[in-house]
């Protein structure tokens, strides 16, 4: 129970005003009555929001925990807990704290408007602490229904978010074709259905400070890291990610987001910004062979793996020199040596592969083997990858 503290009537000794305050503690129903009828004028009350019978039961508690408070009685846990319940109760009602507040210092006026009919002016003038003591005993009131208030409103904030994340994971996992999740999807979004979405991912780990406040973008925790989709290319300025397809109309959403899914696994180590498809379509095909990666690296590399590291790594570097300019004099300027040196590598890697370089059917089967062999196998490290190739080599060999 909540210990009172001092009152009108032990302050002013007045014994006509505790009687009148004892006289109302037995009229609360009356008075909540009366306030029933005031509050009902008062936005969103006057629309309904609270039924009346509700308004009610809690005006009728208000007021007896009021006057107990006023006439020096103990205040029982269960008029505190209503008075937070009252509090939860507006918010899961979506009353605005603004318009609970209005309600709760509404009792004050009321309780001196009561005050004022039972008592002469002379004996009211006389209790000079009574203004201040009745508006105390009103706002212990109105604090706990605003603790109750914010209480629940948190938890229903939280579980609203929840459900929203709920249901952007659903739509980003769907084919995007069921109607009523599409339309979930673009109230949540803030978007058209019809809209033309830029979709891109952050893969875990890559930090994008500030990017949840810029205009035009949603971003949504996913797997780790998050899916970003904006109206404008734009919003992505600076953001290290993958790319999608633009997607024409929501519907087509969760595809360009597994694709720029796929794009943000493969990102380059020295990205500095967005990164679409065709930018890393040789790192996204190798990628796509799947548990094939290490038998296509593997088949192809299986001599150049074999070498000595010093060498194969200078075959590799001139090759992938070669790839970059398609040039062989660049690509002795590049890697600061002659052109019959060059010329020799790229040689001696046909002997080792069977593709001749110069030739882009066999230089792209030898880029694209080269890549997955980078990559590694899905589930295992380069060092597994390179001794079983080199195994399969020897096997072959022998």
């Amino acid at each position: 129970m909540h210990s009172p503290g001092n009152t009108p009537a032990t302050a002013a000794g007045s014994a006509t005003v505790r009687s009148a305050l004892l006289e109302l503690l037995g009229d609360v129903d009356a008075l909540a009555t009366r306030f029933v009828a005031q509050v009902r004028e008062v936005v969103p009350y006057s629309d309904g929001a609270v039924e009346v019978d509700r308004l009610q039961s809690d005006a009728v508690d208000t007021y007896e925990r009021v006057f107990r408070r006023l006439v020096d009685l103990p205040v029982p846990e269960r008029l505190v807990e209503a008075s937070r319940e009252l509090g939860r109760t507006r918010a899961h009602l979506d009353v605005p704290l603004a318009a609970v507040t209005a309600g709760t210092r509404l009792h004050f006026r009321i309780v001196w408007e009561v005050l004022a009919e039972r008592l002469a002016p002379e004996g009211l003038a006389a209790a000079v602490t009574l203004p201040v003591q009745v508006w105390q005993a009103v706002e212990e009131h109105s604090t706990d229904v605003q603790v109750g208030y914010h209480e629940a409103a948190t938890a229903l904030a939280y579980a609203r978010e929840r459900d929203r994340h709920r249901i952007v994971d659903t739509f980003l996992e769907s084919d995007g074709r069921d109607g009523t999740l599409l339309s979930g999807a673009a109230a949540v979004l803030g978007m058209d259905v019809e809209a033309d979405v830029v979709c891109a991912v952050v893969p875990a780990g890559v930090a994008v400070p500030g990017v949840g406040r810029r205009t035009g973008l949603h971003v949504h925790p996913w797997r780790g890291g998050a899916v970003l989709l904006a109206t404008e290319d734009s919003a992505l300025r600076d953001v290290v990610c993958g790319v999608g397809p633009l997607a024409r109309g929501l519907a087509r959403v969760p595809r360009a987001v597994r694709v720029a899914e796929a794009v943000a696994a493969v990102l380059p180590s020295g990205a500095t910004g967005p990164v679409r498809p065709p930018d890393v379509a040789l790192a996204l095909a190798a990628r796509a062979l799947g548990p094939l990666r290490a038998d296509v690296a593997g088949d192809v590399l299986s001599q150049v793996l074999a070498l000595p590291a010093p060498e194969r790594d200078r075959l590799l570097e001139t090759f992938d020199v070669y790839c970059a300019t398609g040039s062989v004099a660049a690509t002795a300027e590049r890697s600061f040596c002659h052109r019959n040196t060059v010329l020799n590598r790229l040689r001696r890697l046909g002997e080792c592969t069977g593709l001749d370089v110069t030739v882009p059917a066999q230089n792209a089967v030898l880029l694209l083997a080269v890549t997955a062999w980078r990559a590694g196998p899905p589930d295992a490290g380069r060092a597994q990858s390179e001794a079983s190739a080199a195994r399969r080599w020897a096997a072959t060999a022998s």
